[in-house]
């Protein structure tokens, strides 16, 4: 019982961190690509491409799924064990 939490609680916490740190650069890089250098380069800001509004639809969906799994993990890593004395 104690490995699993154990396990729940490094693995919970890698995936929070890594979904934080892609998210962070996924929005940064996406950012980059279609508002500076449309910017820089044509003068002007480009429309979204039906595929590029679909990479943002499915990227984040996935990183809330992975972000939810994560919390679960991390909660029930750290909830508190049932019959164990309150010290």
């Amino acid at each position: 019982m104690r490995t699993r939490r154990l396990i729940s609680a490094l693995v919970g916490s890698l995936l929070l961190l890594g979904t934080f740190v892609e998210g962070y650069s996924q929005s940064f890089g996406f950012y980059q690509e279609h508002y500076v250098w449309t910017r820089e380069k044509y003068g002007a800001l480009t429309p979204l491409r039906w595929q590029d509004i679909m990479f943002l639809v499915v990227f984040w969906v996935v990183a809330t799924g992975l972000f939810y799994l994560s919390i679960r993990l991390l909660k029930y890593a750290f909830r508190p064990v049932a019959g164990a004395p309150n010290e």
